[in-house]
């Protein structure tokens, strides 16, 4: 058999822990399989942009952010159709029997997109994909996406960094995070770190309140701003200092911008270990002649939950906002 492998959408650690895995599967379950690398993602699909990949080629890759095959974006492959079959086409002349892809919802939309072309035309090629977003806001009623974990890390040790700061100077910091519209990577973050609080995309913020408790902190304070936030951090900073002038609260306000941080850097264990699972099962299916699908999983050794590409890519298949129980769990964790 012939599989492909590629990274699709934002980087994130994992993804070389999922190409390391899909090869070593492969090549140990069945050594004639070939596997080739899909080079910069999309643009590689549409360019036929591929290089085949050895189990010593992924030596040391698994805890190594970002992607050695690369990941750019076509943004115009949503609407282009051409572009769309010539990515079909270009994976059945390729003799391609599966494509493994990781990577988040333009992606995972991407795929579908083709994988319809494919049935069309009576192509050869199947499409296997995963979540690969530390935003976690792919299918994440059905697991967690990867890297989401590791970003919580990165942002963990940036936040215990700033708050050493905050607290030498008696400071407020208003950081940004990424996160897009599920508000996941901010909110546990917060959580982790122990963060004064966190403004989730879509909150009416009673920044009253919220200046009041930086008051009566006192010494160090971190409010996080997910970066689906209609503010930007810079606008909430302005918005806590006329409160503060008004009220004759003397507190500094600083900010920072941790979002591109919270994308590289070494994989977490997790997120390492669950892409490797996700892969292998990946490789597996495949060598029973599966069709196009999704697979997602909360923990490594649990049966993934697999679906139909057109029902990965549903709205109702995501918890895009934080739950009354987790913000209660926030709460008593402050």
């Amino acid at each position: 058999m012939k599989f492909a492998v590629m990274t699709g959408g934002g980087d994130g650690p994992g993804m070389n822990a999922f190409i390391r895995a899909v090869v070593r599967a492969a090549k140990n379950l069945k050594s004639t399989t070939s596997v080739w690398g899909v080079i910069d993602g999309w643009k590689g699909l549409i360019e036929n942009d591929f290089k085949i990949i050895t189990p010593k080629d992924t030596r040391g890759m698994a805890k190594v952010g970002g992607s050695f095959l690369g990941t750019l974006r076509v943004p115009e492959l949503a609407t282009d159709v051409d572009l769309q079959r010539t990515i079909a086409v270009n994976l059945h002349d390729n003799l391609i029997d599966y494509l493994f892809i990781m990577g988040g919802n333009g992606s995972l939309k991407a795929a579908n997109t083709i994988n319809e072309i494919i049935k069309k035309e009576g192509l050869s090629t199947k499409i296997l994909c995963t979540a690969g977003s530390i935003d976690n806001d792919v299918a994440n009623k059905y697991g967690y996406s990867i890297g989401f974990y590791s970003a919580i890390e990165k942002s963990l040790e940036m936040l215990e960094w700033i708050r050493d700061t905050a607290s030498a100077h008696r400071r407020v910091y208003i950081v940004r995070s990424m996160g897009r519209d599920s508000g996941h990577l901010p909110y546990f973050a917060g959580v982790a770190s122990g963060a004064e609080y966190a403004i989730m995309p879509n909150e009416d913020v009673d920044f009253e309140k919220l200046a009041t408790m930086i008051d009566e902190r006192d010494r160090d304070s971190r409010i996080i701003v997910s970066e689906g936030y209609e503010k930007t951090e810079e606008e909430v900073r302005k918005v806590l200092e006329d409160i503060f002038n008004k009220r004759h609260i003397s507190h500094e306000i600083r900010t920072v911008d941790m979002s591109y941080f919270q994308r590289g850097g070494t994989a977490a264990a997790k997120d390492i270990l669950l892409s490797s699972w996700l892969a292998y099962k990946m490789v597996v299916d495949a060598y029973n002649k599966c069709e196009s699908q999704f697979y997602n999983a909360f923990n490594i050794a649990q049966e993934p939950t697999r679906l139909p590409l057109y029902d990965a890519i549903k709205d109702e298949n995501n918890e895009m906002g934080i739950s009354e129980e987790l913000i209660k769990f926030a709460q008593a964790m402050k």
